[in-house]
């Protein structure tokens, strides 16, 4: 018996960040308002079980659906400490449940956008899509859902994870105008371990911990920590727990597949959307989703291909984490170097891989120079090393 099989001209499979992204993308072109496109997931996200944290010059497309925003962050290490101007970036907070409800709701009143709950099994290279339910056909399939990151020798591979705690005081606490971007003050254990403190009240705050390592915690040993840094930090011993939040982030600078064949196009981390030196994903999602609506609504491949001048930062990524991964340089120190030698703009600048080459060399002055010298050094044997037949 032969299988009935949907066509769609487009499928996005996976309703996480970039699903959802492209989709608000692909409904903004003009010349794309006729193409049938399939929102495919396992279930409709509307549970708040993420938080993405970016910074921006500019408005984005998902304003309205913003917590809160700042433009002053405090840095804390056991060296130094400031309250860190980061104009002209705001820092912005925006909870995934708002994000779901925003891109849902504009999906439901697009005529030509089906979304199906469906669990996905496997996604061919000929564009067909197999579910519990049917099977799906789509001119282009754009992969979120389904991906593997296997080791391979010369690269690094850490991750960044975390636990926060959504907590609520019945007196104010907390100034929701200076957020806490980075505290360092907590014990490292040979690692890379921070906490940041985001007030949307005086009463209300998210407060995370946070690891660059090659393993994730346990789930007890966060608790541990985040009950620590609120008694003996924020100084706060009477305080309800009203939501949590956990999340593993993949930090490696192995290379993603853009796409698995030229109907199968990857996004999101499946296509290396994520910051392999901070984990950092959503500011990169929007501008590999934004080229792909572009690009389709062009008539052109709708593959995301970073511009040549960003390859530099390939190499900053490969650098910082070979310092983290081989330890013989603190961590924290590095990030305390930065922020107590340059402007807060200059840094963020250069993490989210926009800053010329003049503020380039003016970030690797402000790190140890030796240490970073002789990791980009062995970055780059590797590199050559790899390149031989």
């Amino acid at each position: 018996m032969t299988q009935n099989i949907q066509q769609y001209d487009y499928i996005i499979a996976g309703s996480g960040a970039a699903g959802l992204s492209l989709l608000c993308y692909l409904l903004e072109e003009p010349v794309l308002q006729q193409k049938r496109i399939l929102l495919l997931d396992r279930e409709k996200k509307q549970v708040n079980d993420k938080t993405w944290c970016f910074w921006q010059v500019e408005k984005g497309p998902f304003e309205s659906c913003l917590k809160h925003q700042w433009q002053h962050l405090h840095f804390y290490s056991e060296g130094f400490s400031s309250l860190l101007d980061i104009s002209p970036y705001r820092y912005k907070m925006l909870e995934s449940a708002s994000f779901y409800s925003f891109c849902l709701n504009k999906a439901s009143t697009a005529e030509n956008v089906t979304v199906v709950n469906d669990e996905i099994l496997k996604i061919d290279p000929d564009g067909k899509v197999y579910g519990r339910q049917a099977v799906y056909q789509g001119e282009y399939v754009f992969n979120s859902a389904k991906f593997k990151i296997p080791k391979q020798q010369y690269y690094h591979y850490l991750v960044q994870h975390f636990k926060g705690y959504f907590i609520k005081t019945s007196e104010d606490a907390f100034n929701p105008e200076t957020p806490t971007l980075m505290d360092f003050r907590v014990e490292q254990h040979d690692d890379c371990r921070f906490v940041y403190v985001l007030p949307v009240s005086k009463r209300e705050a998210l407060v995370e911990y946070t690891g660059f390592s090659p393993e994730p915690l346990t789930q007890e040993q966060y608790d541990d920590e985040l009950t620590y840094y609120i008694k003996h930090y924020l100084q706060l011993s009477q305080y309800d727990i009203t939501h949590t939040e956990y999340g593993v982030i993949p930090m490696t600078n192995a290379p993603f597949k853009t796409h698995e064949s030229a109907r199968v196009i990857n996004i999101g981390t499946a296509g290396g959307a994520t910051k392999a030196s901070t984990g950092y994903t959503f500011s990169f999602i929007q501008r590999q989703c934004a080229a792909i609506a572009r690009n389709l609504a062009a008539g052109k491949v709708p593959v995301f291909r970073q511009a040549a001048s960003k390859n530099k930062y390939r190499l900053y990524d490969s650098t910082f984490l070979r310092v983290l991964s081989e330890k013989k340089h603190p961590a924290w120190s590095v990030f305390e170097d930065m922020f107590s030698k340059l402007p807060a703009a200059t840094i963020l600048k250069f993490l989210n891989e926009d800053s010329s080459l003049l503020e380039d060399l003016q970030v690797m002055h402000s790190v140890d120079k030796s240490t970073f010298v002789r990791a980009a050094m062995k970055e780059v044997y590797h590199t050559f090393k790899e390149s031989l037949p």
